[in-house]
């Protein structure tokens, strides 16, 4: 395949992509405000917090075998047929173990009974979903995903005509969680019908593939289950020591933030490709690609944090209604760490296309140590609002570490030229919604971002250029 080919084929796979979670985002807002007027802070917080334990035993059915799969099937077409059966099928059985072991250790957890049969039945959408990312490490490796969007947003949209079927007729808890399951059943026949021409996929038991599987994909696999951690363990453990009701405040504030993050995500994602061949072959545009990319997400992230600011209370109740003003505190500050997040990104990447894996390991590991026993000592005194100071204190770590690993490996630490002129515009952006009379969020979103761009256009050339879109 020619390089023009491949880079078309990139191009359209970005774009699908961000048109897919564009779809995938507005269905999750929708589900998030018609789940949380239904269910309520307290019912709520059962529901995210079965989700959440869940997911946070899921990665052991995953072990970084995907990846593996995606890498092997890329480079051998040939491979396709054998490899993703032998996946499918351990992936399978490892959900189901870890859904009955994820079961089995809430029994000794101070859970009531609703979360522990809601936390079994959790485990519906864990099992089809390693099915469906099985199936999707086919188009992934051909740079087809055209084809796991459309199932992707498929079963995001029967999961919302589910939740919406389920709160019109006051079904009641067990049937939203079912509605999840059902949602993820959707994608998994949608994704099958889609990539059946793509491969002959079947149950295989061939435990030689699976031990090399297991063996190739188990240093990801850490590294996968680290991130989990790191990114669940403050609700975990709020759930141990608050009530349900705080639990569904804080799981609301940390949703919204995760929908506000999509954007920066895509371009991290999408902008990895380039800096990895950037980093193998020319140093000096390397440099260049991860500083573009630092001013771009500041810009992002200042601007966040800015609007975060000010609106958290107006788009809290926009999502979850009246009763669940308490998530905007939480909301305020986690907006910080979602724009380190995102900085942090840069790095992370840049140091693993420098094939210094080993060092953003060690690194997320002290930052999840950090965070937990953080978490430990003060969540139970100071509850939810200090689950996300905490959040912000480890991307700090995280930030800090990178200066350092970033220094010693790739000989540089880009200061993003951009942070000044985006704190001016973030001022201006958060003195003009002050001003404003009570209007629709989405109004106030929309002028917020126009005065934002419009500052930063007007007092920055290099936002301007950032603004205009990187070309690398």
């Amino acid at each position: 395949m020619s390089s023009t080919s491949t880079r078309r084929r990139v191009a359209s796979n970005t774009a699908v992509q961000l048109g897919g979670r564009a779809i995938i985002a507005g269905a999750g807002a929708l589900s998030i405000a018609v789940l949380t007027r239904y269910l309520g802070p307290f019912a709520y917080g059962k529901y995210t917090l079965a989700l959440t334990y869940m997911q946070l035993f899921g990665v052991l059915a995953d072990v970084g075998i995907y990846t593996t799969v995606v890498r092997d099937i890329a480079r051998d077409e040939e491979l396709t047929d054998d490899t993703v059966s032998a996946a499918l099928t351990l992936r399978s059985a490892l959900s189901l173990v870890v859904i009955v072991v994820a079961a089995g250790i809430s029994h000794f957890l101070p859970y009531d009974h609703d979360v522990r049969v809601a936390i079994l039945l959790a485990g519906i959408p864990l099992l089809f979903g390693a099915v469906t990312s099985s199936l999707v490490a086919i188009p992934a490796a051909r740079l087809r995903m055209g084809r796991a969007v459309v199932g992707g947003v498929a079963g995001r949209l029967v999961a919302l005509g589910l939740a919406l079927l389920v709160a019109g007729l006051d079904l009641g808890f067990y049937p939203v969680m079912l509605a999840a399951g059902g949602g993820a059943l959707a994608s998994l026949i949608v994704t099958r019908r889609l990539t059946r021409s793509l491969g002959r996929i079947r149950l295989s038991f061939d435990f030689a593939r699976w031990r090399t599987l297991l063996a190739t994909g188990l240093p990801l696999g850490v590294a996968l289950a680290i991130n989990e951690v790191y990114f669940r363990a403050d609700t975990f453990i709020i759930s141990l020591t608050q009530s349900y009701d705080k639990v569904g405040n804080y799981t609301l504030a940390y949703r919204v933030l995760e929908l506000t993050l999509i954007v920066g995500t895509v371009f991290l994602s999408s902008t990895f490709p380039i800096i990895a061949d950037a980093v193998r072959n020319d140093r000096v545009r390397a440099r260049r690609l991860i500083k573009l990319s630092v001013d771009a997400l500041v810009i992002l992230g200042v601007g966040l944090v800015a609007g975060g600011a000010v609106l958290a209370r107006d788009v809290v109740s926009a999502a979850g209604g009246g009763h669940f003003q308490l998530a905007a505190s939480p909301l305020r500050v986690l907006v910080f760490a979602g724009a380190l997040a995102w900085v942090n990104g840069v790095f992370g990447f840049a140091l693993i296309s420098r094939d210094r894996q080993l060092s953003t390991l060690w690194l997320n590991v002290l930052a999840l140590a950090f965070n937990v026993v953080l978490n430990i000592i003060f969540i139970p005194r100071y509850g939810i609002v200090a689950a996300a100071v905490i959040t912000v204190a480890s991307e700090l770590v995280i930030l800090i570490g990178s200066f350092f690993l970033m220094r010693r490996h790739l000989g540089f630490f880009p200061v993003p030229s951009t942070l000044l002129p985006a704190l001016v515009a973030g001022g201006a952006m958060a003195a003009v919604l002050l001003l404003v009379p009570p209007v629709p969020v989405i109004v106030s979103m929309t002028l917020g971002i126009a005065v934002y761009a419009g500052v930063l256009w007007a007092i920055s050339p290099t936002s301007r250029h950032v603004l205009l879109g990187i070309r690398p």
